[in-house]
């Protein structure tokens, strides 16, 4: 048997066995003009009529190489035409030395998820091989990523498939000699500075002579035993994240701090890599030393919050572990109430700006629903008005009901966000609650056909309108009869 027919077979098994891909579907093949991404682009070229398969080639060009990145455009470009593969290509810039790799492999994600979306492609297909898969295992054991990162490349995640991870490079170097394909050496896989050349150069050959003349195999055979142990924790972890947490909206999760607690430690590190996962949209950049900083935020007093990679927010508050994308949900509850002189027309607090307006006369636009604009009877308010946040106990009488609700009980029915709850301002007056901001005015102030005198109350949010200018008007010159 011809190498080629060998390697396609074997391909075919690999791609069986780890279900990579489907007959018929829709592959994205991401090409350099390297031998491995060669060599995949020839053995689906020989696969996609006999299993159905639509090809599209994409190749980047970083043009960080000057001259031979051009030229790596062009062999590829050669290649592809030998081939009849139809191919794109994308010209990326990328300034600055620092975090050059993984800002890279960032951008070239970017385009593939651009790619996928507009051609409608099911997966993309990356030429790692089993020695990128061994240097990888040692790279996130140098790293402390845990189990899940010491398993190395996983032949499928999410829509990316690594079906070249049956080969090894020298095996795919020689599967395109004997099918008369070129490919190009990038000649900055000998650059030291980068950790995984330094790996691939210079620690792979030193274990292999000192140590173990087959350590690249050895690791890659550990790393497929380290992938099932990952996965069967992971899937008792699932189970158990879903009596402890739960996901409330994009970019939001919510874990139950007293049943962290009670799980196991490793079960503790899967729930919590879970959770910024699904925040973070990956597992990817998820270490030792950040499940160490998660839990020593899990036993700190007080509410408080560090950041993790992919600017994701982890925030204790009370008996709970927030994750989250939004700055803003970084921010403490307000525990001192503001209170409100007859005499102030305006007042900062609880990240929103109020004005406070007395009135003869209902504004023409009164009947506009406005969700941060309230009119209430003015004669209703008894005493003072004070801003502050919820507190154990908290009830009123919702506008249109007769009795009373507890404010915990109204948050539920509305779909108020836990997170979201403490940073809600709350007005009352001596006898009573009577405004959720944003939501609801107690029954108690509604005004009437025999109100004599309207309080309007209006408050912007400071998060999404920091800087404007408060607004003034001399007396006289408004249409509303002011008092």
């Amino acid at each position: 048997m011809s190498i080629i027919n060998e390697y396609l077979k074997r391909l075919t098994e690999y791609v069986k066995q780890e279900q990579l891909v489907k007959n018929g579907e829709k592959l994205l093949l991401a090409v350099s003009a390297g031998a491995d991404s060669t060599a995949m682009l020839y053995l689906f070229s020989c696969l996609r009529f006999r299993c159905n398969f639509s090809l599209l080639a994409v190749h980047i060009n970083h043009r960080l190489r000057g001259g031979s990145s051009d030229l790596d455009e062009q062999h590829i470009k050669n290649t592809c035409m030998r081939l009849s593969v139809p191919l794109i290509i994308r010209r990326i810039d990328i300034s600055g030395a620092h975090d050059l790799e993984n800002r890279a492999r960032l951008a070239r994600f970017e385009v593939f998820n651009q790619i996928l979306e507009s051609y409608r492609f099911g997966k993309v297909l990356l030429a790692h091989h089993k020695w990128d898969l061994a240097e990888t295992v040692l790279l996130n054991l140098f790293r402390g990523s845990g189990l899940g990162g010491m398993a190395g490349i996983k032949p499928k995640a999410g829509n990316v498939a690594h079906p070249m991870l049956a080969f090894t490079p020298l095996e795919l170097r020689d599967l395109l000699l004997e099918a008369g394909i070129s490919w190009r050496e990038d000649e900055s896989n000998l650059d030291n500075r980068f950790t995984r050349n330094r790996v691939r150069n210079e620690l792979m050959p030193h274990l292999a002579e000192a140590y173990n003349p087959q350590i690249r195999e050895k690791l890659a055979d550990e790393a497929a035993i380290l992938l099932q142990a990952d996965q069967y924790i992971a899937a008792k972890a699932a189970r158990k994240f879903k009596r402890i947490g739960f996901e409330n909206g994009r970019g939001r999760v919510i874990l139950s701090l007293p049943d962290l607690r009670k799980a196991q430690s490793i079960e503790q590190y899967y729930v919590l890599r879970k959770a910024f996962s699904l925040v973070s949209g990956s597992q990817q950049d998820f270490f030792g030393c950040h499940l160490r900083e998660l839990v020593g935020l899990i036993e700190a007093e007080g509410s408080k919050h560090i950041s993790l990679p992919r600017g994701v927010f982890a925030i204790k508050r009370y008996q709970e572990l927030h994750f989250s994308l939004f700055p803003e949900d970084v921010r403490a509850p307000v525990s001192e109430a503001l209170v409100i002189d007859g005499e102030r027309a305006r007042a900062v607090h609880m990240d929103y700006r109020f004005s406070f307006r007395y009135l003869k006369v209902l504004p023409p636009d009164h009947i506009e629903i406005r969700t941060g604009r309230v009119i209430l009877d003015a004669d209703k308010i008894m005493g003072k008005i004070r801003i502050r946040g919820r507190a154990d106990g908290d009830r009123f009488i919702p506008f249109g009901m007769r009795d009373f609700k507890k404010l915990k009980d109204f948050f539920i029915d509305e779909k108020v966000a836990k997170y979201d709850r403490d940073l809600i301002p709350i007005f009352e007056d001596d006898e009573k609650i009577f405004w959720i901001c944003g939501y609801r005015i107690d029954d108690r102030v509604r005004y009437t056909e025999s109100t004599s005198r309207f309080l309007m109350i209006e408050a912007e949010s400071l998060l999404e309108n920091p800087n404007r200018a408060a607004s003034r008007k001399k007396r006289g010159t408004n249409e509303l009869d002011e008092l």
